[in-house]
């Protein structure tokens, strides 16, 4: 469930997304009341006990309060906390009502089966039913398992005419850590300052959204992110989350007031903060420019994102880095117009948190929006490199992609 506040003056916006979230609303409380009454329905029709049957419908009503609440209750909710439970609350209704849906849907394909076919086989809802207990012990699975099951990542990529101090030079990127969902369990650091620190790398980089909505979100990750170490120091952006868009504030001076303490934050846990401008890398006798821009938004968010100003000042001869929390501004601004540019780094995606990745298939619900949703993409010369995250937003868990630390290594082309 998100939350938008438009402070355009264009109550067409305003009444859009409030309808698209009505929607939600009222899809949400159909795929409750449908299944529910359902199985109530069967239930009744082999005699169950009443007892039993109106306590199966005592979720599905709690689900509905809940939603109800989130919807008209938690209208300037100021708190990480309830944006966490949240997430278990999405999850909880996930485990109960997905496999419900599937049954059901194996059922009817059954039913049709045996009218088609004058048979009376069982074998469909079998394979429902079993469907139905696979998938909640996946979701599980992606819950207790892969949700923190951090990993790091060795990308090599190989630049034609890099400056030679450069070659081998490291970059550990990591992205997305939503620290509001971990609800200050600081402890879930430890994994990631082990692998970002593991490399020995010469700068660190973050892509963004580092928290859900609230500049309290970094309350005591502090000393965490001070035991990072480069030698060049810390990078980062600013993601979507960051601008707290997903909650409704009170005034536009309240919301502004918020991003100026995130803003602050980040500069405070050891970020050098890139706010569409540039610095210059250098080692030995060589340079190269690092740039990072503010959120592109690609269709779907507020743009904030000024490429003309992150590189107004430098040398086009020069090699360039860029930090981009969306990956869509690569195809749309970046490869083949801004050729210096040889090296775009980005996150958002989450790789969907649920897809399949191997060497015959690259599967998930990310490339619906993201046609570059994970790993490195090239153009020519120039790359494309969109971290996993390694945090998460809505359902917590991650099925197939988990969270990822990411060393890139550049090389210098022979």
């Amino acid at each position: 469930m998100k939350y938008y506040l438009c402070y355009k003056d264009n109550l067409t916006t305003i009444h859009l997304k409030m309808a698209m979230y009505l929607t939600s609303l009222i899809a949400f409380t159909a795929l409750i009341l449908i299944p529910d009454l359902w199985f109530f329905m069967k239930m009744k029709k082999h005699h169950f006990y009443p007892w039993f049957r109106l306590l199966s419908l005592v979720p599905g009503f709690l689900f509905i309060l809940s939603f109800f609440y989130i919807r008209f209750g938690l209208v300037y909710n100021s708190s990480y906390q309830v944006t966490a439970g949240i997430s278990w609350i999405l999850f909880a209704f996930s485990v109960i009502y997905t496999p419900k849906v599937l049954y059901i849907v194996f059922y009817y394909i059954n039913h049709s089966f045996n009218r088609i076919f004058n048979a009376k086989t069982r074998i469909f809802r079998i394979i429902g039913f079993a469907l139905s207990v696979y998938l909640v012990t996946f979701l599980f699975y992606g819950v207790v398992v892969t949700r923190d099951d951090f990993y790091l990542k060795t990308q090599y990529i190989y630049v034609d005419e890099l400056p030679r101090n450069f070659d081998g030079y490291k970059i550990a990127v990591f992205a997305d850590l939503h620290l509001g969902n971990w609800n200050n369990r600081h402890k879930i650091m430890e994994p990631i300052i082990t692998l970002l620190n593991e490399g020995k790398p010469d700068i660190i980089v973050f892509g963004g959204d580092l928290i859900n909505n609230y500049e309290n979100e970094t309350a005591g990750w502090e000393p965490y992110f001070r035991r990072l170490k480069a030698r060049q120091g810390m990078y980062a952006v600013l993601g979507n989350h960051d601008y707290g868009d997903y909650t409704k504030w009170k005034t536009k001076e309240e919301k502004e007031e918020n991003l100026d303490k995130t803003k602050r934050n980040i500069r405070n846990l050891g970020f050098r903060l890139l706010l569409n401008e540039h610095v210059e890398l250098v080692k030995g006798s060589d340079t190269i420019t690092l740039a990072g821009v503010e959120n592109y938004g690609s269709g779907h968010f507020e743009n904030h994102g000024d490429l003309t100003a992150a590189l107004k000042g430098t040398r086009p001869e020069r090699k360039k880095i860029l930090i981009s929390h969306d990956p869509n501004q690569w195809d749309e601004e970046i490869a083949t117009r801004k050729k210096d540019i040889f090296l775009t780094l980005s996150g958002h995606t989450h790789a969907g948190q649920i897809g399949i990745t191997n060497s015959k298939i690259h599967l998930s619900p990310a490339a619906i929006i993201y046609p570059k949703w994970d790993g490195l993409y090239s153009q020519g010369n120039q790359y494309l490199y969109v971290n996993r995250g390694a945090g998460y937003v809505g359902i917590p868990l991650r099925l197939g992609v988990p969270p990822e630390i990411t060393l890139v290594v550049l090389k210098r082309k022979k």
